[in-house]
């Protein structure tokens, strides 16, 4: 007897890449799925400097612990989110994280939002 479906198992991850920004920045570029698996990584990423700019624009889905630990963040740090994808604007909105935390359409405007008041040093 044939199968008509074959499963592939492939490991889902989540890769982060930081790059430090002037005025203490640290913007994290995340890639992948945020969920149970990948908590521990986007919560490590999240706990690397008190001013973030958190690049969702390449994950592809947003549980709601990985909501959780943005929200976290954003009461310890200054913290600035891009969002791109449907499915992690989905996951805020169900849970009215994007009425809390600074939403930005693109990393630009996300440092923009970060970046000291005139006359103040970061």
């Amino acid at each position: 007897m044939y199968d008509c479906f074959r499963t592939i198992y492939e490991p889902s991850g989540l890769t982060v890449t930081t790059t430090e920004r002037p005025g203490g920045i640290t913007v994290l570029t995340l890639v992948g799925d945020i969920d149970a698996a990948t908590i521990g990584t986007l919560d490590e990423a999240l706990a690397t400097g008190p001013r973030l700019v958190a690049d969702l624009t390449r994950v592809a889905f947003l549980s709601c612990a990985g909501v959780r630990s943005l929200l976290q963040a954003h009461d310890r740090a200054e913290l600035a989110v891009v969002l791109g994808g449907h499915a992690v604007t989905r996951s805020l909105e169900a849970t009215g994280a994007d009425l809390v935390l600074k939403i930005h359409p693109g990393v630009g405007a996300a440092l923009a939002g970060l970046a000291p008041e005139p006359g103040r040093e970061a």
